[in-house]
């Protein structure tokens, strides 16, 4: 995963990636909380960061093994 990418989330459908993180710590820190599933590389995942009321914008991070 790469920082512009667009990736399938059952949640939200096709999202755009702002942001990559080498862990999930790192996102959560930058504020990337809200929770989805993403199933199409085991090795990474995906969380959203809401803005207001109707934005959203999404960050990919490295699973830790």
């Amino acid at each position: 995963m790469e920082k512009g990418d667009y990736v399938k989330t059952p949640r939200f459908s096709t999202v755009f990636i702002e942001d990559v993180y080498d862990s999930e710590a790192e996102a959560r820190k930058a504020g990337f909380t809200e929770t989805t599933h993403y199933w199409d590389d085991p090795d990474f995942g995906v969380y959203g960061k809401v803005l207001d009321m109707y934005h959203i914008i999404f960050a990919g991070f490295r699973k830790e093994k």
